[in-house]
């Protein structure tokens, strides 16, 4: 029998999906620049980090915690306030804040 269908794994086919989409992530940072990441991409990582996000009601740049190739910004969600640092090619980080 071939490894065709091993290959082709639920796991793999997720491992890939993730992949592509925080490719995608970075891809929108790099086209929006630093100074101006879309909104839809900082509720794509708070989504992503397992919290709900149906849009971003306010953002705005941080300097806390700022590191070489990451950006942190204060996200206000319908669903809460997010602390979100875009870490280059690592993907990205989502803390929630009161």
């Amino acid at each position: 029998m071939s490894e065709a269908p091993e290959r082709f794994s639920i796991r793999y086919c997720g491992a890939l999906w993730a992949t592509l989409l925080a490719g995608f992530v970075l891809i929108s940072l790099a086209w929006a620049g630093n100074e101006d990441v879309a909104s839809g991409s900082a509720a794509a990582a708070i989504r992503e980090a397992g919290y709900p996000c149906a849009h971003v009601t306010k953002m705005e740049r941080s300097k806390e915690g700022v590191a070489k190739d990451s950006s942190v910004w204060k996200v206000r969600c319908n669903s809460g306030s997010f602390m979100v640092t875009f870490k280059g090619d690592t993907g990205s980080e989502v803390v929630p804040i009161n």
